[in-house]
């Protein structure tokens, strides 16, 4: 299918600058592992919706340092009406080496590497959930992908739990069971940091895990405290009884690298990406862990250590 196909009337018409019309003259901050980023061009409605959202993570904008986001109008007409129900949603991406399209639901954006890494959003979403859970989230995921990387880091799809001092990875596919053992560990008072997306970050001494505020059912969206330096990586499986194996380099990098959303994606940043990966892996442990619904997770987690 041709790029955005599935989400625009008309894909060919696609921006191909960062301009149009901002729906305002509202800007605001937004202190993200990997940023600031800073959003301009926004209605009173929208930064409401992004402080009730992020709240204490939302700031002023200051010296304009950071990534700065351009939000601009566009008509609902160019968007695609689409049911839904049971649908499973994926971004369509179409990267190039000083760019990167996305194509979504109610949202076209671009980000461009010259002179510096900026993007460029256009949505018909004024306010509300869909906008700032939705059309704005879905783009500062992106950013915050790329944005680490340049920092010699990695945006994981994991779950992220810590002990106040220490944190934990635990990887895998949909349905491997991330929630699971999240809510196991939280009952047995271990911190969510997050349960869907976790920011992991060189040292020194050695790599942390910076908490997000990318959520799924669990976790901390409006931020607190939360770096730790990572203990292990575990690629989780759900069975009868409880085993912990060590995984070998190339299982975990390939662990790792399907963990890694939007920038797995992009060949021109492949080279990186995998370099990345490659100097966590060598960096802490990693186990294939798996466990039963009944079992002591977390008592597992903190007896694996670096």
């Amino acid at each position: 299918m041709t790029f955005g196909g599935g989400f625009l009337h008309h894909p060919d018409l696609f921006p191909g600058r960062r301009s149009g019309e901002p729906w305002g003259d509202r800007a605001l901050a937004l202190d993200i592992p990997g940023g600031p980023y800073l959003l301009s061009g926004l209605a009173a409605a929208q930064e409401e919706a992004l402080r009730h959202r992020f709240g204490p993570l939302c700031g002023p904008v200051t010296g304009g340092e950071g990534i700065a986001t351009a939000v601009f109008r566009a008509p609902a007409a160019d968007f695609l009406e689409i049911d839904t129900r049971g649908w499973e949603y994926a971004l369509d991406l179409d990267p190039a080496p000083l760019s990167l399209r996305v194509a979504g639901l109610r949202l076209m954006a671009r980000l461009d590497w010259a002179p510096g890494l900026a993007a460029g959003l256009w949505t018909p979403e004024a306010t509300g959930e869909e906008w700032a859970g939705g059309v704005c989230e879905n783009l500062l995921r992106i950013l915050a992908a790329y944005r680490l990387l340049a920092a010699g880091g990695v945006l994981l799809h994991s779950a992220a739990l810590s002990d106040g001092k220490s944190a934990w990875l635990l990887l895998g596919p949909s349905g491997a069971g991330k929630t699971t053992a999240s809510r196991l560990c939280l009952a047995a008072g271990a911190d969510v940091l997050s349960d869907d997306l976790n920011a992991v970050l060189p040292g020194p001494p050695s790599p942390v895990v910076a908490r997000l505020p990318f959520t799924g059912d669990l976790g901390e969206r409006q931020g607190g405290p939360g770096s730790y330096p990572l203990q292990a990586v575990l690629r989780l499986r759900q069975g009868p009884a409880e085993s912990l194996a060590p995984l070998s380099p190339a299982s975990a990098l390939a662990a790792l690298t399907a963990a890694a959303p939007y920038v797995n994606r992009d060949p021109w940043r492949r080279e990186p990406l995998l370099a990345a990966l490659e100097r966590l892996a060598r960096a802490v442990p990693a186990w294939e862990l798996t466990f039963s619904p009944g079992a002591d997770l977390w008592s597992i987690l903190r007896s694996i250590s670096r």
